[in-house]
């Protein structure tokens, strides 16, 4: 990961999770692996915002170092991956 990334919240400041088959570039995946949970991620703000709705905003994370360290609270809550430009990476 970049050592700045950009993420989409919700305006209560949630995470925003999503399931990998809402994402059509990634449809080749198994059925089992379209159904995992995924952040969506942005090495540049300007694509972030590009791509943020009414309901929803930027996020700066200075260090991404953060989803290593806070990797056991994400998967608790289901999300085992992280999308970033054409990357998809396991959390677990």
């Amino acid at each position: 990961l970049p050592q700045t990334v950009y993420m989409l919240v919700d305006k209560k400041v949630e995470l925003e999770s999503k399931r990998i088959k809402d994402f059509p570039e990634w449809s080749f995946l198994s059925e089992e692996d379209q159904n995992r949970l995924a952040i969506l991620l942005f090495s540049s703000q300007r694509d972030a915002k590009r791509t943020c709705s009414k309901n929803q905003r930027v996020l700066k994370v200075p260090d991404s170092k953060v989803f290593h360290i806070s990797s056991y609270y994400l998967l608790s809550k289901g999300i085992t991956r992280l999308i970033i430009d054409d990357s998809l990476i396991a959390l677990d």
